[in-house]
């Protein structure tokens, strides 16, 4: 996300939630991720859900801005948000033989 990367800005995780990591435009995302997506999800929110909100409050501000997340919770449900681009993530857990990669609209 950036040239000199600050730990645990680009991501975070709790046990007890989930985790998102973010890439894109570091010193927009820093401001707003990944911290809000695992606390939307603890206050209930999908994945999918608690990843589209916090791309959409980036976009309201910045809206020229290149990012995206990736959130996953405790149960391994997963989903991505991205905003001025097309985003891929890959995904691999035991139950499966390969690696699946999933592609995120804006």
């Amino acid at each position: 996300v950036g040239d000199g990367l600050i730990d645990t800005v680009y991501h975070y995780a709790d046990d007890e939630v989930g985790g998102c990591g973010a890439t894109g435009d570091g010193d927009t995302m820093m401001r707003f991720l990944p911290y809000q997506v695992v606390e939307s999800m603890r206050q209930g929110m999908k994945p999918e859900e608690a990843a589209k909100d916090a791309i959409s409050r980036i976009a309201r501000k910045f809206p020229d801005f290149v990012g995206a997340v990736v959130a996953v919770d405790k149960n391994g449900s997963h989903s991505g948000a991205c905003h001025g681009w097309t985003f891929q993530y890959s995904v691999q857990n035991p139950d499966m033989d390969d690696v699946q990669v999933f592609t995120v609209l804006p």
